[in-house]
């Protein structure tokens, strides 16, 4: 048995998980600890598979605690939202992974106001925030969790009254938000209007102030793999890394140096309407139906939208101009989206 003085319960472990528990105590390593049970007639995945469960439950439930150590030379800052996220990683390919899906870093560390720490226990990834809460992923999946993780933080600050799913790039100063359901093609077509000269500012969120400016968010480029041909074909091979998300979406990263991450006002927002076949057109959409559509895609903190996050969406409503853009090649939205912002369409 062992007592949890901090849960001031008492837990009864079984045989394997008693020697588990004693060779932790010993110092051993989790390979000293799987030949020991293969000694006793346990084959390595069942050892290994049984190993990281029971040290899962012991770290959930402050039975062990986590050497979080970390060298002074593994760690990063970034600028997101108008915050400063500081990343720590043990060593120096867990700081290759998480710097992915970020566009612009600094090698420094220290000062944030969201700070993350990395580290492998075996074939899993640990990661603790600056609240002391520990969550885990595959290595595989470290890169999207991380951004996962941030986004989260960033959409539930108090300073926004409320966030956007929507990519947003700035073309002459003026806002453009491309709003959208999972596979309506934002990413593609952002990766397309980067292409053409617009400055990108993120491709999923969007933060919306009090007085209707907006902050996109502007991680790293994130493409699937319907998007990887015109990837290559923009970039070639620079970018072939691939990551993992929880969900099973195999995903590459494209880092955008000169992102924009300063507020801006909407001049148009654009509602993506993907289909099989067909012309590539715009329809324009009246206000009233935009506002309804943009709270469809909108996610406050506390769940709710208040007075002053209603009068911010007006805000962005009145001064852009609302379409819904029907389209089957991301190659024609390009073109008709860049005579729209320049006035052509």
């Amino acid at each position: 048995m062992i007592f949890s003085e901090a849960g001031q319960k008492i837990f009864e472990l079984d045989r394997v998980g008693a020697f588990i528990w004693c060779k932790l105590g010993e110092g051993a390593s989790l390979g000293d600890i799987y030949r020991g049970l293969a000694a006793q007639g346990i084959d390595e995945h069942t050892a290994r598979q049984f190993t990281r469960q029971v040290v899962d439950v012991w770290i959930d439930r402050a039975l062990l605690e986590v050497d979080w150590r970390m060298p002074t030379d593994c760690a990063f800052s970034a600028h997101l939202g108008r915050h400063r996220i500081d990343i720590r990683a043990a060593n120096p390919d867990l700081l290759r992974r998480l710097l992915s899906p970020f566009s612009v870093s600094e090698q420094s560390a220290g000062g944030g106001d969201i700070a993350i720490e990395a580290m492998m226990l075996d074939e899993q990834v640990f990661l603790r925030a600056e609240d002391s809460s520990i969550s885990r992923c595959e290595v595989d999946a470290l890169a999207p969790t991380i951004k996962a993780r941030v986004t989260e933080r960033l959409i539930r600050n108090i300073r926004w009254v409320f966030s956007l799913h929507a990519a947003s790039l700035v073309n002459d100063g003026m806002g453009l938000l491309l709003c959208g359901h999972p596979g309506a093609g934002k990413s593609t077509l952002t990766l397309q209007l980067v292409d053409a000269g617009f400055r990108y500012a993120g491709d999923d969120v969007a933060l919306v102030g009090g007085d209707g400016t907006i902050c996109g968010v502007p991680f790293a480029l994130t493409l699937k793999e319907g998007s990887w041909d015109l990837l290559s074909r923009l970039h070639g091979d620079r970018y072939d890394a691939t990551h993992c998300r929880s969900d099973g979406v195999r995903v590459r990263y494209v880092p955008i140096p000169d992102a924009q991450n300063e507020s801006f006002s909407a001049g148009w927002i654009i509602f993506l309407n993907r289909v099989a076949s067909g012309p590539t057109e715009l329809t324009e959409i009246d206000r009233l139906d935009s506002m309804k559509r943009l709270i469809e895609h909108a996610f406050a903190g506390d769940g709710r939208l208040s007075q002053t996050g209603f009068l911010a969406l007006r805000r962005i409503v009145a001064g852009a101009q609302s379409l819904q853009l029907t389209y089957c090649e991301a190659g024609e939205a390009r073109r008709l989206l860049v005579d729209l912002c320049n006035g052509k369409a």
